[in-house]
């Protein structure tokens, strides 16, 4: 049997067996033992590199932890239970060297992630307790949250990565002689094994750990040999022969959403005995009755009910407390997703799902016509239902526009508030995205001065008017053509491209007397950016919807992903619609602008 290389440096080492057990033991004892028992480990026998990994596991100096006020485990519940958990920081996010500091070992030190090549994953498995944590990446001495995991704002005004640790698949395999065992799978491209522990009355070894959703392919590693397990299926497997295969699905827990205008809020529970935990900001920017804050327990078993109470944290005569008005506590019946604002509890399956991300038109798709009274009441719909239910899933909203920043800045001065605050903006047609205070320019050409040359030859500006000449967006050429000259204007914008020898892409769109011209380089467009954003975030292509009503969104209708087409769409873009396999991928909606968008939300079955 061909092992690969990582594999194959695992084995029998100085006699010990796997370097990568013993490494997951002092990575066991570091974080959970302390470090009195990770020392007592180090004494062994291991190689120069064992020893240079350990090392790197210790603080950095000179870095400031951001910390967490949250209480993360229910003290002694999960007491000896184990999860192997993996963390990931993605090749395509960049860095050289990452590690990754939380509350698993009380920010007390990094633990480094580890690639197999320098185009690969950075990746790490720490075995933890069921419960709650907080984390943070430190990628080349930077502290940043990764974009692909579920962040929350604590009280201390921290904005780390949060992840619920719960079983998603088990491993067990009976081999009463054996000594070690081990599990290695593809969820780490074959490069770390997982310790299995043996329960001496019945000879078996059994795991648990906690990976995202998917299948896998492992084997076991059984006191040194690469072996399967003779009472399950198998399947073949190119490089490791015969493999065994689990899914691997979103555990199911407790998650309570709670709407309110206190600073902070705190959840108590009964379970074995009272139970005292913080609640942290969601990921939602809240509405009129407050801010949504959540918080995330592990059940016991599938059938455990919670009861619970919510008060101000504060003491004395300034406590302030929120019970049913009928009843003493509050009951979840069984874990799941639930909402409570206003004194009503709810079911909320939303919150339970996987996140998604819509990536929308800004002009005639999620607003109106801007010269009438109502251009914000559909996304003012569309504001009410994203930050009361889609953000709460951490779910992502993407504005993919045509206009430039400044344009969007003063739109959303214009809005009042009925329009959804974004995470990302794509502007002047998929040049530009902007995150935050950061950018990320695409590369193209600026200066043509044959774009002067094509403007003297119309002397009337209701004919030909330049609306971006590159001086704002040097990635983008913008004009409004009459549909008079129109053929004659892309004729000569084709022929200067050619003597410039410049690949670009010219988009046409409105309807009426004008047309809008929009001339890119084809390295961007708004599928290349919406492509940018969601490899950025890590959202699968079938989770990422994209939204327009006019010719410049075609590229981006037309990818690989759910799309939407709003009711009111423009006459290019039903013509391409018409041309295109009924095949559920691409939604005509009914209703028009923000409205539609929910429509086809609905009818892809992701609202």
């Amino acid at each position: 049997m061909v092992l690969t290389q990582p594999l194959q440096s695992c084995l029998n080492i100085n006699g010990i067996g796997l370097t990568t057990s013993l490494l997951n033991c002092v990575l066991y004892a570091l974080i959970v033992l302390g470090q009195a028992a990770a020392m007592e480990l180090l004494k062994r026998p291991v190689s120069v590199t064992l020893q240079d990994t350990i090392r790197q596991f210790q603080a950095k100096p000179g870095l400031s932890t951001p910390g967490n006020v949250t209480k993360l485990t229910d003290d002694g519940l999960f007491q000896g239970q184990i999860v192997w958990t993996k963390f990931t920081w993605p090749a395509v996010l960049g860095g050289e060297e990452v590690y990754i500091w939380g509350s698993f070992n009380d920010w007390t030190k990094g633990v480094r992630l580890h690639k197999a090549g320098r185009d690969r994953d950075a990746v790490l498995i720490l075995p933890l307790q069921p419960g709650t944590y907080e984390f943070k990446f430190v990628v080349d001495k930077v502290w940043t949250p990764a974009p692909h995991e579920p962040t929350v704002t604590n009280a201390e005004g921290h904005l780390n990565n949060y992840r619920v640790i719960a079983p998603t698949v088990s491993f067990s395999i009976k081999a009463p002689r054996a000594d070690n065992v081990f599990v290695v799978g593809d969820w780490d491209s074959w490069q770390y094994s997982l310790v299995l522990k043996k329960d001496p009355a019945t000879g078996t070894f059994t795991a648990k750990a906690h990976l995202p959703p998917g299948q896998y392919s492992y084997s076991f590693l059984v006191d040194g040999t690469l072996s399967t397990d003779p009472a399950q299926a198998v399947h073949p497997n190119e490089e490791y022969g015969e493999v065994h295969r689990t899914w691997s699905f979103e555990p199911n827990l407790f998650r309570i959403f709670y709407c309110t205008g206190w600073d902070e809020a705190v959840l108590q529970y009964r379970r074995v005995e009272w139970q005292r935990l913080s609640l942290v900001n969601a990921p939602s920017r809240g509405n009129s009755l407050g801010v949504w804050k959540m918080a995330t327990i592990v059940p016991t078993d599938p059938s455990e009910s919670l009861e619970f109470t919510l008060n101000n944290g504060a003491g004395g005569d300034k406590l302030k407390e929120d019970r049913p008005g009928s009843a003493p506590l509050y009951v979840c019946p069984f874990p799941g997703s639930f909402k409570l604002a206003k004194g009503m509890l709810r079911p909320f399956p939303r919150g339970a799902e996987s996140r998604i991300m819509l990536v929308s038109d800004i002009d005639g798709t999620m607003i109106g016509d801007m010269s009438c009274p109502d251009a914000f009441s559909s996304s003012h719909r569309f504001a009410e239902y994203w930050e009361n239910s889609a953000s709460l899933a951490g779910s992502l909203l993407v504005y993919n526009t045509g206009r430039s920043l400044g344009q969007f800045v003063d739109l959303m001065k214009k809005c009042d508030g009925k329009l959804a605050i974004p995470d990302v903006v794509i502007t002047a047609v998929g040049t530009k995205v902007w995150h935050l205070d950061e950018t990320c320019g695409r590369c193209a050409a600026s200066g043509l001065k044959w774009i002067e040359d094509l403007m003297a030859h119309f002397n009337d500006e209701a004919t030909l008017c330049v609306l971006d000449d590159g001086s704002e967006h040097r990635h983008r050429i913008a004009l409004t053509a009459d549909v008079r000259v129109l053929e004659y204007v892309m004729g000569r914008l084709m022929e200067g491209f050619q003597r410039e020898k410049l690949e670009v892409r010219i988009i046409t769109s409105g309807n009426g007397s004008h047309r809008y011209i929009d001339c890119v380089p084809v390295s961007a467009g708004k599928e290349k950016a919406l492509q940018y954003v969601r490899k950025h975030f890590g959202v699968p292509e079938h989770l990422c919807v994209a939204a327009g009503d006019s010719g410049n969104d075609i590229l981006m209708l037309e990818g690989d992903h759910p799309a939407i087409v709003v009711g009111n769409a423009q006459p290019e873009l039903l013509q391409w619609l018409v041309r295109q396999q009924q095949s559920g991928k691409v939604i005509y909606a009914d209703a028009c602008y923000a409205d539609g968008i929910l429509e086809g939300l609905a009818r892809h079955s992701l609202y």
